[in-house]
């Protein structure tokens, strides 16, 4: 169906910006506004609209929004001064001439079917949302957050310099409430950019440069060598379970099946030595791999491992535990005095002080509800109950503080079916003060979840430290609570226990954060690697810093955390860099 009103053709354009500057009886001229620049208020911003993917209602919308401003800007400027607008827009049929080019097409390859590359390369790529914040505010808002092809994420922001610097009193680098807004977009609704895959390479040493889909082509071989691994990590072995983590990382990233016509490829990728490369050779001929099939049979592992999927038991405790002469769950029931599906601790007064105050009680404390909860909190949680838990923990923040965003992260966030806990980072979108509103925020959600019957116990709590540049104090923008909540999602039991973690931040620290609770272990590993060996930054869940000045970064985007690392944005259902 064809477009209800036609675009001004680039004649049409023409005549009326001549018809505009006789009736102002000449051309525009600069204005001395109280800004430390000369401002041309009204420089005529051309907009192109591509009618791909925009329905003919849409694109009729988006064309009379700009002609009805057009339309309205004039007669208060006809009334007086007092109303002064700083967004002058123009429809134009003409592309080439466009300054911006709205659409609501996302990839390279279809943008080129319309526009040829080297003219979209000079031009401003936005979505409509950003026409239609533009008009809202009165203003060309910053094209940050409504970048359309993030193929030309670079050009967009150049063209922005030059439109913002030309029509705006507002210095660049400042948010608009617009943007300050669109960033809060929660989940990541794009579909993965294969062009921005093409980008990455199985081949590269860090696993934030490799993309890692959550199952693989080699997932049986990984599972193997991960057993491997976590016998290595529950007898204390760090550097070997590190490599092995490595190898599992790399062998993630792999895109084909592995065989023998192709394991010498493997000679090739990092982290695979002799002893990784003969285990493979073995699987490939025998299915397993002598040393994993050991390891399963071998009480003592089968001991360490049962233990440590109790929450505060780690290797260590694990093996001291061991030593005690305990073998199994029902004997550390005995040990600890629990009963199952039964805790009696109490970790409520948490909230009245330091979690610090006494570190090793706390500890014994979380294992032994740990315990009695076994059952519950080692079932696996669906992602529609994951969902379920977000909406409902939400609802009563709202009743405490409004204006809080959240994203879930964790394996929910890199596709994962089922997660075994539910991680929920919290912000509040007012960019200038909700740092502020969320100070203290974590105490008071948790003591309502409590007194709503929602939260039972409350493992850990921990507060915002500001950041000290002379780094006397560990530095930490978060506000965390580890807890026990109650789930009402299965109605044929009264309740269901499920381990939620709630992390409170910053909103200009908001996206490091998301990033560093999304996972995966190695891939946040080598996110910090990469950043302190290649960028000469400390990048972690906290923020961003710059180490040798201590400059903090603030990223307002997710994308833009990846840039500001100089690294090339992986979709969260690519960082599955774990086995």
């Amino acid at each position: 169906m064809p477009f209800k009103r036609p675009l001004l053709s680039s004649h049409t354009t023409d005549d009326s910006e001549s018809q505009s500057d006789s009736s102002h009886g000449g051309p525009s001229k600069r204005r001395r506004v109280s800004s430390p620049r000369n401002i041309e208020k009204d420089k005529t911003v051309l907009v192109y609209i591509l009618q791909a993917k925009i329905d003919p209602e849409m694109m009729s919308e988006l064309a009379m929004l700009v002609e009805n401003y057009k339309v309205e800007r004039g007669n208060e400027s006809l009334e007086g001064p007092t109303s002064v607008s700083e967004l002058n827009l123009e429809l134009t049929g003409d592309v080439e001439k466009a300054d911006v080019i709205v659409t609501a097409t996302n990839m390279r390859q279809r943008l080129e079917r319309h526009v040829e590359w080297r003219i979209a390369k000079t031009k401003a790529i936005v979505t409509p949302l950003w026409l239609q914040d533009s008009v809202k505010s009165g203003r060309p808002v910053p094209y940050g957050s409504y970048i359309a092809v993030h193929h030309l994420e670079d050009e967009t922001s150049r063209s922005h310099d030059t439109v913002q610097d030309a029509s705006s009193g507002s210095p660049s680098n400042m948010p608009s409430e617009a943007e300050k807004q669109s960033c809060w977009q929660t989940e990541p609704t794009e579909l993965i950019d294969t062009t921005e895959v093409e980008l990455l390479s199985h081949t590269a040493k860090y696993s934030c440069l490799r993309p890692s889909p959550l199952v693989c082509p080699n997932q049986s071989l990984v599972k193997e060598i991960d057993v491997i691994r976590q016998g290595r990590n529950v007898e204390g072995e760090e550097r070997s379970m590190l490599s092995y983590s490595r190898a599992i990382s790399v062998i993630k990233a792999y895109p084909h099946v592995i065989t023998k016509h192709n394991i010498r490829d493997l000679h090739e990728l990092p982290f695979l030595g002799v002893k990784i490369l003969s285990m493979i050779e073995e699987f490939l001929k025998t299915g397993q791999i002598t040393e994993a099939q050991r390891m399963l049979a071998d009480p003592r592992f089968q001991s360490l491992s049962a233990f440590i999927t109790i929450h505060g038991i780690g290797p260590h405790t694990a093996r001291r535990l061991y030593d005690l002469g305990l073998r199994t769950l029902e004997e550390l029931e005995r040990y600890y005095e629990v009963k199952p599906g039964v805790s009696d601790e109490e970790t409520m007064p948490l909230l009245d002080a330091e979690a610090s105050a006494n570190t090793e009680a706390a500890g014994e404390q979380s294992i032994k509800i740990g315990l009695a909860l076994r059952h519950d909190l080692g079932q696996t949680i669906p992602r529609d109950e994951v969902e379920e838990i977000n909406g409902t923990i939400m609802r009563e923040l709202g009743h405490i503080q409004k204006g809080c965003k959240s994203v879930i992260a964790g394996g929910y966030r890199r596709g994962k079916p089922q997660s075994n806990d539910v991680d929920i980072v919290i912000t509040h979108t007012d960019w200038n003060l909700g740092s502020q509103k969320v100070k203290g925020l974590c105490r008071k959600l948790v003591q309502r979840l409590h007194e709503q019957g929602l939260v039972t116990h409350v493992m850990h709590l921990s507060g915002f430290h500001e950041h000290n540049v002379l780094r006397t104090h560990h530095w930490d923008s978060l506000e965390k609570a580890l807890t026990v909540f109650v789930s009402r999602h299965n109605s044929s039991r009264q309740n269901v226990y499920r381990r939620v973690d709630l992390i409170f931040t910053a909103p200009e620290v908001f996206w490091t954060a998301v990033v560093g609770w999304t996972g995966s272990t190695m891939f946040e590993r080598d996110l910090r690697l990469w950043a302190k060996q290649q960028k000469g930054m400390k990048f972690d869940s906290s923020g961003i810093s710059r180490r040798h000045d201590s400059k903090l970064y603030h990223p307002r985007t997710e994308r833009d955390v990846f840039k500001v690392l100089g690294l090339v944005y992986i979709h969260p259902t690519l960082r599955n860099a774990d086995a």
